[in-house]
C-alpha cells in the first residue's frame, strides 16, 4: 500500500509538471480566438501608404525557385516608389544573380565570403551597403517563398501604429502536396500563428521567424545585427527581448513557402532547427530573462521565459501518453481523469490552429 501511494504520488507530481506548459498554451488558445475576432471586426480600410521598404532576398543558388518570390512581389498592392526588393546573391555558383536582374525594380547585390557563409552574415553585409538609403523598414524574405498583394500595406499600418519589429504569418506553400506538408502547416500554425497571435493578446512578444520578419531601421540603430547561428532569426529576437523590446505579429501579412514532401525530408529538416533552438534557447538565456523580468517587472520578458520552458508538442503529448497508461495501471480515477483533462488541453491547443486558418481537408487526412 506504502508503494502505491509513492507511486501515486510520483504520478501527481508529473501530471502536475505537464499540466503546466499545457495551461499556458490553452491561455494562448483562448487570447488567440480573441485577438482573432477583434482585428476582423476592426480591419482597417486602405490608408495612404507610409514606409519606405527595402525587401530583402538572401539567396545561395536559388535560381529554380526565385522567379516564384520575384513575380509576387511584382503583384504587390503598394506604390512602388516606396518599396525596393534586394537580392542578396550569396556566394552563389548558378544564375541566380542574372535571373534577378531581368526583373524591374530588383537590384541584386553580388557577395563572396567563404568564411562567413550563411544568412546572418548575408544580412549583416547588405545592411551595410544599404546604410545611406532612405529605407524606414527592412523585411526579411526566404527565396522559396511567395507572399499575399497586400503584405506590405499590413505591415505598413503596423509600423504606423508604433511597432518597430514585425513578424508576418509564416505559413505552407504546398499544403495538399502530401501528408508531410499537411502536418508541417498544422505545427507552423500552432507555432507561427496561434502562439504569436495569443502571445500578443496577453501583452507578450512574438517570435522572429527569420521568414517574414520586418525590422524598423530605428530597431536595427539601436542593436545592431550581430546574429550569425543556424537560428539567427531566433538569436536576434532574444537580443531585443532582453532589452525589453517587443515584436508584434501581424497575422494578415502572409508569406508561404516550400516544405518538405516527405517525412525523411521533413526530420532532416526538424533535427536543423532543433540543433540551433537548443543552442539558442539556453538555460543561461531563460534565467537571465527570468532574472531581468522580475527585476524590472517587465512582463513580456517573463512571458518570454514561458514560451522558452515550453516543451515540444511531441513530447507532452508523449508525456500525456505515459501519465494516463501509468493512471490505469494504478487503478486511480482521480489520476485518469487528470489524465484526460491534460489530453483535452492539448486537443484545444491543436483545434484553434485549425479554426483559425480553416485548415483544408488534406490536413484532416494527414491527422
Amino acid at each position: 500500500m506504502n508503494i502505491l501511494h509513492v507511486l501515486s504520488g510520483a504520478l501527481l507530481a508529473i501530471e502536475v509538471c505537464i499540466a503546466l506548459p499545457i495551461a499556458y498554451l490553452c491561455i494562448l488558445s483562448v487570447s488567440a480566438l480573441i485577438m482573432a475576432s477583434k482585428r476582423k471586426r476592426s480591419e482597417h480600410k486602405p490608408e495612404a501608404a507610409r514606409t519606405n521598404f527595402a525587401i530583402l532576398i538572401p539567396a545561395h543558388n536559388e535560381e529554380m525557385i526565385l522567379n516564384k518570390l520575384l513575380d509576387s512581389l511584382a503583384q504587390l498592392d503598394y506604390p512602388r516608389t516606396l518599396y525596393t526588393t534586394y537580392v542578396i546573391a550569396d556566394n552563389c555558383t548558378d544564375t541566380t544573380a542574372s535571373l534577378a536582374r531581368q526583373y524591374d525594380g530588383v537590384s541584386v547585390y553580388e557577395r563572396s565570403n567563404k568564411n562567413e557563409r550563411g544568412k546572418g552574415y548575408a544580412l549583416s553585409w547588405i545592411w551595410q551597403q544599404l546604410a545611406g538609403q532612405p529605407h524606414d523598414a527592412y523585411i526579411v524574405l526566404d527565396a522559396d517563398s511567395v507572399v499575399v498583394p497586400t503584405f506590405l500595406r499590413s505591415m505598413d499600418h503596423e509600423l504606423a501604429q508604433g511597432a518597430l519589429a514585425l513578424q508576418a504569418c509564416n505559413t505552407v506553400l504546398n499544403v495538399t502536396e502530401s501528408p508531410s506538408t499537411a502536418l508541417r502547416w498544422i505545427a507552423l500554425t500552432l507555432m507561427n500563428h496561434v502562439r504569436p497571435l495569443g502571445r500578443n493578446g496577453i501583452g507578450g512578444s512574438s517570435t522572429l521567424t527569420g521568414n517574414g520578419m520586418c525590422l524598423s531601421r530605428t530597431i536595427l540603430e539601436r542593436y545592431p545585427w550581430r546574429a550569425f547561428g543556424i537560428a539567427e532569426d531566433y538569436q536576434y529576437y532574444l537580443t531585443i527581448i532582453q532589452q525589453g523590446e517587443r515584436v508584434r505579429y501581424v497575422p494578415e501579412a502572409i508569406v508561404r513557402s516550400q516544405m518538405p514532401i516527405t517525412f525523411a525530408q521533413m526530420r532532416t529538416q526538424d533535427v536543423r532547427w532543433e540543433a540551433s533552438e537548443s543552442q539558442q534557447s539556453s538555460w543561461r538565456t531563460t534565467l537571465q530573462l527570468l532574472k531581468s523580468g522580475l527585476r524590472t517587472r517587465n512582463f513580456v520578458q517573463i512571458e518570454a521565459v514561458l514560451e522558452l520552458l515550453t516543451p515540444p508538442l511531441a513530447f507532452m503529448v508523449a508525456s500525456c501518453t505515459l501519465a494516463f497508461i501509468a493512471s490505469l495501471l494504478l487503478r486511480s480515477p482521480f489520476d485518469i481523469s487528470i489524465s484526460i483533462a491534460l489530453f483535452g488541453g492539448l486537443l484545444g491547443y491543436i483545434a484553434t490552429a485549425l479554426y483559425l486558418l480553416h485548415a483544408p481537408r488534406a490536413v484532416y487526412k494527414a491527422l
